[in-house]
């Protein structure tokens, strides 16, 4: 067994007929293709030549949003009270900015931003709110990244005079929604042909319908913008996409990739300033920036004090000011980081083995950080994970689930006891009276049991994909350059995962402030030879000698210092051979 207890599995072979299909490419790229379910010679023209022009969805094809661009047309014209109600994460602010911006570009006077308090209100629309909006008179409210899920919300605002626009991507339980239009890709009437869209590209079809149906109008709420000014906003896009997530499939490798460029050279004062503070190469902004520096430390706002703060950056038009938000940024997150390593670390002491799921809560968890505890927690273990806050008379919660389960169908299935739910396939939130917690508990254990029971446990062992076999002496750079034609890496397209099997251990040892990195030098009976790393490998790595034969499965790796240039692979899983 592996040191992770995993068991590795390759994906099938590509066919002979793919095969003889693209002589021009190499067997490795061939096989990459297929493992990513690129099959079609059409498929394969867009994935590595993909055309901004030519290769995205006709946003019209999203139910209601003709509907929605002219009624917000109509709000701009009429000068009404226009209110952008937002989300608490990355994509939800993000989708605040650029609606907000957009909206003004236009020529709207009175545009509002409200995003919840994550502590207080929770996700998604809230009764209180609307009560609010509708005393002071607002006209019209449009939601990012929230709303599908908050119909009677939504039918109280509608009822007392105000029209609710809906954009947003989770997923959709119920068909019916009071909304004025109903923006999502997962209704189950919308024939838009790509689900995995972030809120924030959500807000971006609008924005697309918005321009053009402006135009057709001849113009008259446009302030001049030029052709194309629209990709400005593509900065945006891109941290959504990666932060909440999406698959890097489809038209969302497209706009990821152009959403790179635009980073690299954005008019936004707050995300210059955030790359400054986390010291981030503006000429090397790839997905893994997105995804592990800039991401969490627009999400640490709302997880450990308000989003406000994070939508204050990304609007800022003072350098000054975005210096000093971005190093409050930069202080939020590592807080966050050590709640979250107090968190597992306690936890990880208990008992699981037993259950089919983890259930834990306590007062003193704040709820910010809690998705991300529960994902750790379901990594490691492969369990369906539900952590929550114990507060006044509520619990209120995030939950992860491995790659098999359903989170939202789990949640579904325990709504008895539940006041709200929501989410992904792998992530969402819920609330709960106190008093139920006990039943909550008891329901959710045994509706996961039930879940694991029909996948077969046989089946949710956690597994390692492996791309294919490789030999020390094949990884070279034209190898690297094969891989980097498969760049944006990230959820539905991840680096590709090779396995070298009986290869000798040069030197080795655990390394890191807290030791808990193992780093080696591996040699093949050639005598070719690589440096790697396994970051948080188990310490009884440290047993591991010179002279040991191991089987290493992996991703490769560029090191650059002081000029030079040198692949090495990033270990993520050994055992000793034979």
């Amino acid at each position: 067994m592996s040191i992770f207890n995993k068991k590795w599995k390759f994906y099938d072979s590509a066919p002979a007929d793919f095969i003889n299909l693209f002589p021009e490419f190499s067997d490795i790229t061939k096989q990459l293709l297929w493992n990513r379910d690129i099959k079609e010679k059409t498929g394969v023209s867009k994935f590595f030549s993909s055309n901004y022009s030519e290769d995205l969805h006709d946003p019209y094809l999203l139910k209601d949003i003709k509907k929605a661009a002219i009624r917000i047309l109509g709000a701009i014209k009429k000068n009404e009270s226009i209110l952008i109600y937002g989300d608490y994460d990355a994509d939800g602010v993000c989708a605040s900015t650029l609606l907000k911006t957009v909206l003004e570009r236009l020529g709207a006077q009175s545009v509002k931003v409200y995003i919840p308090d994550r502590h207080d209100e929770g996700y998604g629309m809230n009764l209180e709110a609307m009560e609010k909006f509708v005393k002071d008179r607002v006209n019209l409210i449009i939601t990012v990244d929230c709303g599908s899920a908050n119909i009677g919300e939504i039918e109280f605002a509608q009822k007392n005079g105000v029209d609710v626009i809906v954009t947003d991507h989770h997923q959709v339980l119920e068909n019916s929604n009071f909304a004025y239009a109903f923006i999502n890709p997962q209704r189950k009437d919308d024939k838009y042909p790509f689900k995995g869209l972030s809120g924030t590209t959500v807000a971006f079809k609008l924005t697309q319908v918005l321009l053009n149906e402006d135009k057709k109008e001849g113009g008259s709420t446009n302030l001049n913008l030029p052709e194309g000014w629209e990709k400005w906003l593509l900065d945006l896009v891109a941290i959504s996409i990666v932060t909440d997530v999406m698959p890097l499939i489809d038209e969302n490798r497209i706009l990821l990739k152009f959403g790179l460029l635009v980073l690299a050279k954005t008019r936004r004062l707050g995300i210059r300033a955030l790359m400054k503070q986390a010291r981030v190469n503006i000429n090397k902004i790839d997905a893994h920036t997105l995804g592990f520096v800039l991401g969490p430390r627009l999400n640490a706002a709302g997880r450990m004090l308000h989003a406000n703060l994070a939508f204050d950056l990304l609007n800022s038009e003072d350098f000054f000011e975005a210096e000093r938000l971005a190093q409050e940024l930069e202080v939020l997150n590592n807080e966050r980081r050590d709640v979250v390593a107090e968190i597992v670390r306690d936890l990880n002491k208990k008992e699981f083995n037993k259950d089919f799921a983890i259930i834990e809560g306590s007062e003193s968890w704040p709820i910010g950080v809690l998705g991300i505890a529960a994902g750790r927690l379901a990594d490691k273990y492969n369990k369906p994970t539900f952590l929550y806050q114990k507060k006044h008379s509520t619990l209120v919660g995030s939950a992860r689930t491995p790659e098999l389960f359903n989170t939202v169908t789990i949640l579904a299935s325990s709504s008895l006891y539940l006041e709200k739910f929501g989410g992904h396939a792998q992530a969402g939130g819920f609330t709960a009276l106190l008093s139920n917690e006990e039943h909550l508990r008891d329901l959710i254990k045994k509706v996961s049991q039930e879940y694991a029971e029909q996948i077969g446990e046989d089946k949710i062992v956690p597994t390692v994909k492996i791309d294919a076999h490789i030999n020390l002496k094949d990884i070279n750079w034209d190898l690297w350059d094969e891989i980097e034609r498969f760049n944006p890496f990230g959820e539905g397209n991840l680096k590709p995962m090779f396995l070298a099997e009986s290869v000798c251990v040069v030197s080795s040892g655990m390394v890191g402030q807290n030791g808990n990195h193992f780093r080696c030098c591996v040699k093949d009976t050639d005598g070719n030879s690589k440096k790697a790393i396994g970051f948080n490998f188990p310490v009884t790595c440290a047993r591991i000698k010179e002279g040991d034969k191991l089987d290493i499965v992996f991703n490769i790796d560029l090191d650059e210092w002081n000029g030079n240039r040198e692949l090495s692979l990033k270990l993520v899983d050994i055992k000793h051979h034979g």
